[in-house]
């Protein structure tokens, strides 16, 4: 029986520095929490799975990602979270050589960085899954705002030696 590529063929790299996530006020104490994952799917987690956590890797991108939720009309004013973080294993899926290789591994030709923020996510949910598989803690993706590159952190994955802090929060 033939084993199907993995994705931990493609080269990960280390990721530490800050990113930055945005909750309305009212989750200011949970700057940090997945639990929305069990209610809500999202573009790399469908519902029910935890332990995904969305990040920027720039403030804007985080208000914006956000916004186009219209989260301030739901519930309230925003605060803005910088967060310091080190990975020892990310997929970087800004590069094209590294999504051509991830093409090749999930037998999608042609896969781009628009596919990577369709509003179907049934492509970022297999991507996901499969990083998830692999082992990875993370993969750095466009943003849905064509604007700039968010982190994802997979917290099941992290092994001794990652981190995940959070320095301030700042009301908007």
């Amino acid at each position: 029986m033939l084993s199907r590529p993995n994705l931990a063929s493609i080269p990960s790299l280390p990721f530490s520095g800050l990113v930055y996530r945005a909750v309305p006020e009212a989750s200011r104490n949970k700057i940090l929490s997945t639990e929305g994952n069990r209610y809500y799917p999202g573009r790399y987690h469908v519902a029910g799975e935890t332990g995904i956590l969305y990040t920027s890797v720039k403030l804007d991108v985080a208000i914006r990602e956000m916004e186009r939720h219209d989260y301030r009309a739901n519930q309230g004013e925003l605060v803005a979270s910088k967060i310091k973080v080190k990975l020892q294993k990310v997929l970087d899926l800004t590069q094209t050589a590294i999504l051509a290789k991830l093409a090749a591994i999930l037998a999608k030709p042609g896969l781009s960085k628009d596919d990577l923020i369709s509003p179907d996510f049934s492509i970022t949910h297999a991507i996901s899954l499969r990083a998830r598989e692999a082992g990875l803690q993370g993969l750095l993706v466009p943003s849905a705002t064509k604007s700039g590159v968010n982190l994802i952190i997979f917290e099941n994955n992290l092994a001794e030696g990652c981190l995940i802090e959070v320095e301030e929060i700042n009301s908007m």
